[in-house]
């Protein structure tokens, strides 16, 4: 009786150390625990997400990861209100924002490995960071932090300036400007008032040039000069770094910007910008061939993403763009090449005049759907199965699955048939479904690799 009751003691003992070590181990959930219960952490269904890619996404204000190849639900962070998450081009790390505050506009950037097994928070920058100028070199465990956003007079020094951030690492000052990074981590595009230009006191009436310089220092190159008018510093580079594409603000109105700017092209070599489109600033509305040699952007003037919106394929060396096909009475939004390049996914939906009332904006909502072609916009098709509701639509790794956003949640469908299914969600607190004029980002709480 005495071995008896000492073997249960033992038993239990071992259970307890089990438990203990458990609930003190890395943060990852096993592949099959998608039908635990996720009432106060992520709901996911991993299983589903086998061999699709890495997809990052905030919960609740903290970080998580869901790694199809693994397997497996990392936590990412544990305090404060995580934001903007950003791979690496080789998929090892995460940089992200972390606010102690929700209504904070500047935060702690931190980087993280996916799993979990290595993460820092970024000592030595002058100053806490926005949600912008967060750019990976390639091939690389480096980043470019470029401050932004609005500063005090006494703070531009501080954020005109670039920093390079390795992890652990106390962050390398530039003296280069800030502005956007070359893919090859070589040159800095940025856009400035012209030095001679007149009324530099009066943004409406001020001339503005576009100009590069190397990371490293050296004299900068002016490329352009818009007279009378302005060039948002957000300036993009081709895909192989020998051009740019940058947006003209006229007489520097928000007003105007806001209806649309006119998107232009330019190669390093210089000469006459080409125009491509006029169309809204949302980053998510231009994606990038797999090859680099065409850019698929949604064009059209006005601020409703209800009306007049459809798609252009550029090329951005010639500057000749292409108008895919539209069906009558419907809006193209949300585009995404697929990873062999031969198909694009986009979201269509019906074409209204005005909508003025919450109520009608929810339903135009529900008339947004899935549809998927050929690379020149040919052979279009619904995919039906998605259901209604659809947004910013992503392709998986394998090409022949579709991430996309839907009732508040993450969902994966197999383009050449079968039921969707739910990977992430409801989210407690993601963004307002119905959005400013309609238009809604993720960016700040998802990020697909």
């Amino acid at each position: 009786m005495k071995i008896t009751i000492k073997f249960m003691l033992l038993i239990l003992l071992i259970s307890f150390l089990l438990i203990f070590v458990g609930c003190n181990k890395s943060k990852v959930v096993p592949a099959d625990s998608s039908q635990q219960d996720f009432s106060s952490s992520p709901q996911v269904n991993i299983d589903a997400f086998k061999d699709q890619g890495r997809v990052a996404f905030v919960w609740n204000g903290l970080l998580y990861v869901l790694d199809g190849g693994k397997g497996a639900l990392a936590k990412l962070s544990d305090a404060g209100q995580a934001r903007w998450p950003k791979w690496s081009p080789d998929g090892q790390w995460l940089a992200y924002i972390r606010y102690s505050d929700a209504q904070e506009k500047r935060g702690v950037l931190c980087v993280v490995k996916p799993d979990g097994s290595q993460s820092y928070e970024v000592d030595g920058l002058p100053l806490l960071v926005d949600t912008n100028g967060i750019t990976w070199l390639p091939a690389s465990d480096e980043f470019i932090v470029s401050p932004g956003g609005y500063v005090l007079p006494e703070e531009q020094d501080l954020y005109r300036k670039l920093y390079v951030v390795r992890p652990g690492e106390t962050p390398r000052k530039i003296d280069a400007q800030a502005g956007c990074l070359s893919p090859d981590g070589k040159i800095i595009a940025y856009g400035d008032i012209l030095p001679d230009s007149d009324n530099k006191q009066y943004p409406g009436m001020r001339s503005d040039a576009l100009y590069v310089v190397p990371i490293e220092g050296g004299e900068s190159v002016q490329l352009y000069a818009a007279k009378g008018d302005g060039m948002i510093n957000g300036a993009r580079w081709w895909p192989d770094a020998k051009g740019l594409l940058f947006r003209m603000a006229v007489q520097h109105s928000a007003s105007i910007m806001a209806d649309g700017m006119e998107l232009y092209s330019m190669p390093l070599t210089g000469g006459e910008p080409r125009l491509l489109a006029k169309s809204l600033i949302y980053p998510e509305w231009l994606s990038w061939s797999p090859d680099g040699s065409t850019l698929l952007a949604v064009k059209g003037a006005g601020r409703e993403i209800w009306r007049n919106k459809s798609l252009v394929a550029c090329d951005v060396k010639t500057g000749e763009s292409v108008d895919l096909p539209r069906r009558p009475n419907t809006v193209s939004l949300d585009p995404d090449w697929s990873p062999d390049g031969k198909h694009i996914a986009y979201v269509e939906a019906a074409e209204e005049e005005d909508l003025a009332e919450a109520g009608e904006v929810s339903a135009w909502q529900q008339t947004r759907t899935l549809w998927v072609a050929d690379a020149g916009g040919k052979n279009a098709r619904q995919v039906s199965e998605a259901g209604t509701g659809i947004s910013r639509p992503l392709w998986s790794r394998d090409g022949a699955h579709i991430i996309y956003l839907k009732e508040n949640s993450i969902w994966l469908i197999d383009i050449n048939g079968g039921s969707p299914v739910k990977l992430v969600g409801p989210f407690p607190n993601a963004p307002d479904s119905q959005g400013y004029y309609g238009y809604v980002s993720w960016s700040n709480i998802l990020a697909l690799y």
